[in-house]
């Protein structure tokens, strides 16, 4: 009898714990998303058809839309931040670029963390990095590139005075230029 019990009892415990996998496909915009995580702010994939923030193998390029056939893993239980989800590349079915003029919208903020820091983790608050006078590094993600009538502006966002959304446009890959707050 302690045997079925014993058995009965892994076989229920299986089933609560175990992990589902499923193969689909998925659609990744051509932008990241800002995101209010857990404990800071970061920039993920943006999915329209899925939970998807991080795809394991799959590197992300700035103006292509993404068509995915991803591995879904459902985690059982779910993950502290409540993620339900891992997903990890299977293979890319189509990779399009949009066209350089296409318009989207971001969110930017200076601060990575909710609260206050002390001078020794100031650094790693930053969100923003200076590469010249008209180009800054946002979460080491994307290069965003300002037109000269913007920046006064946009050096209030850099300072933490403000946070806001702007609309971008794709300059390549990797940058992006600022036309709008």
């Amino acid at each position: 009898m302690k045997l079925i019990a014993f058995t009965l009892t892994l076989f229920l415990t299986g089933m609560t714990y175990g992990q589902e996998i499923k193969f689909k496909t998925i659609t990744i915009d051509p932008y990241l998303s800002f995101q209010n995580y857990e404990h800071f702010k970061r920039l993920t994939l943006s999915s329209p058809d899925s939970y998807a923030e991080y795809i394991a193998g799959f590197e992300f390029q700035w103006g292509y839309t993404y068509k995915l056939r991803v591995k879904e893993t459902e985690l059982r239980p779910s993950l502290s931040d409540g993620s339900r989800f891992e997903y990890s590349l299977v293979d890319i079915i189509s990779k399009t670029k949009e066209s350089d003029n296409s318009e989207f919208k971001l969110f930017l903020d200076a601060n990575r963390y909710y609260y206050e820091v002390d001078s020794t983790e100031q650094e790693m608050n930053k969100t923003f990095w200076q590469i010249n006078d008209s180009t800054f590094l946002y979460f080491d993600k994307v290069e965003i590139e300002l037109p000269s009538f913007i920046i006064e502006e946009f050096k209030s966002i850099v300072e933490g005075k403000t946070s806001k959304v702007g609309t971008f446009i794709y300059i390549d890959d990797k940058r992006i230029r600022l036309i709008k707050l």
